[in-house]
């Protein structure tokens, strides 16, 4: 990753969703923006902790980004745990 040094990257996520099963995940949403206007996204889910789709990331940055999602699993849960509940919106 170290040729995209410098370019911030952004995580977004969503609260808690259910499937057609009746299944709860949660997807999360990356976005780099690049210095010339570039732009790579990736969209991950929990469970399973892959990149379900991607554009502009390399496949080693692709595994960073599931690396990170496993490792931080907790604490987006609890961040859509909060996002889910409508109280929380105020």
């Amino acid at each position: 990753m170290a040729k995209n040094f410098g370019q911030e990257l952004e995580m977004t996520q969503t609260g808690l969703l259910t499937s057609k099963s009746g299944k709860t995940f949660i997807r999360i949403y990356f976005v780099r923006k690049g210095i010339n206007g570039e732009e790579a996204s990736a969209e991950g889910i929990i469970p399973g902790y892959k990149i379900m789709k991607s554009e502009g990331f390399e496949p080693d940055e692709i595994a960073a980004l599931e690396f990170y999602i496993k490792q931080n699993r907790e604490d987006i849960v609890l961040r859509a745990k909060k996002l889910s509940n409508p109280w929380n919106w105020l």
